[in-house]
């Protein structure tokens, strides 16, 4: 799997007569059990899978598919198609989901075997592969229909890990709570006091004293950064999307006032809120 260009996402069927072995280093990676039984071999560990399921593919991981008789697709995703896909959502939570999703792709949960928990999400996501193959197949050039079809099939993959309780889970239990603390602070993010750190840290039963840290090493970023970064993607999609007053924005999202919003805003946007606005008109 070699790397690809620019915004082009990758999909192929193959036929599984006995062994193939795929390593990707694409942002996210995916293989879907079209038909057919088999085996797959990573990291010591042997998964058997069956028609329907699905397996993320960790960066630089060697997985090793054998079969006799299965059919599979695979779906190899560049950084760049999936920020594409980021641009055109609709709703901050799709934003978020990818987030998560970069996370989960480099950390356990990619190796937990197929994603899907929900059986009524396994069937759905096997209508948007089957369609994400048949639109490759035929060439589509605005890739709009695979672009959408992945916005919803990354959503349900990551829906379907955050709501994961596997035993495998829990005893990664430290990986598993950072996604349950991101859904917490997106549900109360325009409550201040439930957003503080020593609330957080309670609710979640974490020392209010090493909570910073535990977010940080877990995600990578600080938890005031990411409470900013979160805040002003809501900003955005407001501004992109409605006709809201900056004031009334400031307030509902617990920035200090119009003037302070504004200059966050510029400061790590590099554009006013009204540029930014205009932008979309």
């Amino acid at each position: 799997m070699k790397g690809l260009p620019l915004e082009e996402i990758d999909v192929r069927k193959l036929e599984l007569k006995e062994e193939i072995v795929l390593k990707t280093n694409t942002f996210l990676s995916f293989v879907y059990i079209v038909k057919g039984k088999g085996s797959l071999t990573y990291d010591g560990r042997n998964i058997n899978f069956s028609q329907g399921k699905l397996f993320i593919i960790p960066q630089k991981e060697v997985y090793r598919f054998e079969s006799e008789s299965a059919q599979l697709i695979t779906i190899q995703c560049p950084v760049e198609f999936i920020d594409k896909i980021r641009l055109e959502a609709d709703r901050i939570e799709s934003c978020e989901n990818l987030h998560k999703l970069q996370y989960i792709s480099h950390n356990y949960h990619a190796r937990a075997g197929c994603v899907f928990r929900d059986k009524n999400d396994e069937h759905f996501a096997e209508t948007l592969i089957l369609q994400i193959a048949n639109e490759f197949k035929n060439k589509a050039e605005d890739y709009l229909i695979i672009r959408n079809c992945m916005s919803i099939l990354l959503n349900l993959i990551a829906r379907n890990i955050i709501q994961s309780e596997t035993s495998e889970l829990q005893e990664n239990r430290k990986a598993f709570s950072i996604m349950k603390i991101i859904a917490y602070i997106q549900q109360h993010i325009k409550d201040r006091e439930k957003t503080g750190i020593q609330t957080i840290a309670g609710h979640f039963g974490i020392s209010g004293n090493y909570f910073g840290e535990y977010f940080k090493q877990q995600t990578g970023i600080s938890y005031q950064d990411y409470l900013l970064d979160y805040r002003l993607k809501l900003v955005e999609t407001y501004l992109k999307y409605s006709s809201v007053r900056l004031s009334e924005i400031a307030y509902e999202l617990q920035f200090s006032d119009e003037s302070h919003l504004s200059k966050l805003f510029k400061k790590y946007r590099g554009v006013t809120p009204g540029e930014y606005r205009k932008s979309f008109k």
